[in-house]
């Protein structure tokens, strides 16, 4: 009776393995045994929904779009003092003197006067030109850095999506195992009443399901700080509601897609310099190009419509107008080498900037060529580890069996089940490896 429990539950055994590595593979269950994939379906949220959800609610979204007004903002500044100044005063002074009075020539007790100036630049060293185009390029950074920002999220956000998926997978696992260590204790019990084998085979089964489970609890954990993790670049508050209210990812992890004609894509746009961080070091180029022009435009004179009329005298009744018309020329000859201070940083920025562009090219170039690489890499470590998991699995039913008839120790089984549960998260690892290079391939494509 014992021997055909033990054969019932390994074919149970075997029917369970069949289906755990299936859901490793990606391959989808549409209904029937254990019906995983059902399960909180209805409140899982898929990758596309969590990017818009995070583009749209995220307080990361919000200082995103606060940076860039702030720079839009500061680009308009650039080149303000090209446009007409009207300027208001309005003054009242009381007046007074030691010196006798002069009856032919009194002095005022006070002054009252109201005037506007109205001006306008006609010439500023070629800075005026230079300021229309620095504001433009500025504007331009502030979109690009922008993308760039949000790309950046994105990213994070994909990340963290199929790593809360990883540490699903690796949950099934080790829940797994524990069922495996569970069955194995129960061997080890009935053939230890059978008298087959002695109590060091049923401590052991013991000590192994304690292990299993205290993995167990540890992948919950882990589990549960990718979630944490996720929510947060969600914009989650975390301080409303509890863990069961965390937003959960739709899916299972599974194999990437579409690498080879993305990065076929990926270095066109790099030869034609439409990749986003090659924009912004262009850009970036551009407007330290126009600063330098700016100072050294600082140095020459300025010259200026001007215009002016003021109202006011020391009593109402001697009120008098006065207006003023003409053009003004100013130009500051010494100023203890600020300007040329000005210039020289203007120059040593732009001479960075261009190294910048330089480096991200090459670092662009040599990150394609490692992706590529890896991801040719992943591909054929995947496929040998497919079969390594079959190799695994098969070798620990057989030591089931041969356990079960009293022809391997315990600790002989207990290598077994390590290799086929390695076998297991080694293809995982590999998956989820394979998914971060799919995310950062699709963040360089980011436009």
């Amino acid at each position: 009776m014992k021997w055909c429990k033990w054969r019932l539950l390994g074919n149970v055994w075997s029917f369970v393995c069949f289906f755990s590595v299936m859901i490793q593979l990606g391959v989808p269950h549409v209904g029937g045994v254990g019906g995983w994939i059902e399960t909180g379906m209805a409140e899982a949220i898929t990758l596309d929904e969590a990017i818009k959800k995070a583009l749209s609610d995220s307080d990361r979204i919000r200082e995103i779009q606060a940076q860039q007004l702030k720079s839009e903002a500061e680009a308009r500044q650039v080149d303000g003092f090209t446009a007409t100044r009207l300027d208001a005063t309005l003054s009242y002074t009381e007046m007074g003197t030691s010196a006798d009075d002069n009856p032919y020539f009194p002095t005022p007790d006070r002054d009252t006067a109201i005037g506007f100036s109205v001006s306008r630049p006609l010439w500023a060293g070629g800075r005026i030109p230079v300021s229309h185009a620095l504001k433009e390029s500025l504007m331009t950074l502030a979109v690009l850095t922008e993308r760039t920002m949000t790309r950046n999220l994105i990213r994070e956000l994909s990340i963290a999506f199929q790593t809360v998926l990883y540490e699903e997978a690796r949950l099934d696992v080790m829940t797994d195992r524990v069922a495996q260590r569970e069955d194995e204790l129960e061997s080890a019990r009935d053939l230890f009443d059978a008298g087959m084998v002695t109590n060091l085979d049923v401590r052991e089964a013991e000590l192994n399901l304690h292990m299993a489970q205290d993995e167990l609890r540890a992948g919950e954990n882990d589990l549960h700080t990718a979630l944490v993790n996720f929510n947060l670049l969600l914009g989650i508050d975390m301080g409303e509601g509890s863990a069961l209210e965390l937003e959960r990812p739709n899916g299972k992890l599974a194999r990437a897609e579409m690498l080879a004609g993305q990065f076929a894509q990926l270095e066109a746009q790099w030869r034609n310099g439409e990749q986003l961080d090659l924009l912004s070091a262009d850009a970036a180029v551009g407007v330290s190009e126009q600063k330098f022009g700016m100072a050294k435009g600082a140095r020459l004179p300025e010259i200026a419509w001007v215009a002016g009329a003021e109202y006011g005298g020391d009593s109402p009744s001697g009120y008098d107008a006065s207006w003023r018309i003409g053009v003004q020329l100013n130009w500051n000859l010494f100023d203890g080498g600020t300007k040329q201070a000005a210039v020289d940083a203007s120059l040593a920025e732009k001479k960075s900037r261009v190294a910048v562009r330089a480096q991200v090219g090459n670092e662009l170039c040599g990150a394609i060529a490692k992706l590529k690489s890896e991801a040719e890499s992943l591909d054929q470590r995947i496929i040998l580890q497919i079969e390594s998991l079959r190799l695994a699995e098969g070798n620990y039913e057989d030591a089931r069996g041969m356990y079960g008839t009293g022809t391997m120790t315990m600790t002989r089984l207990g290598d077994f089940n390590l290799f086929y549960a390695e076998a297991r998260f080694n293809l995982l690892r590999l998956h989820y490896l394979e998914n971060l290079i799919a995310i950062e391939v699709e963040a360089l494509l980011h436009q």
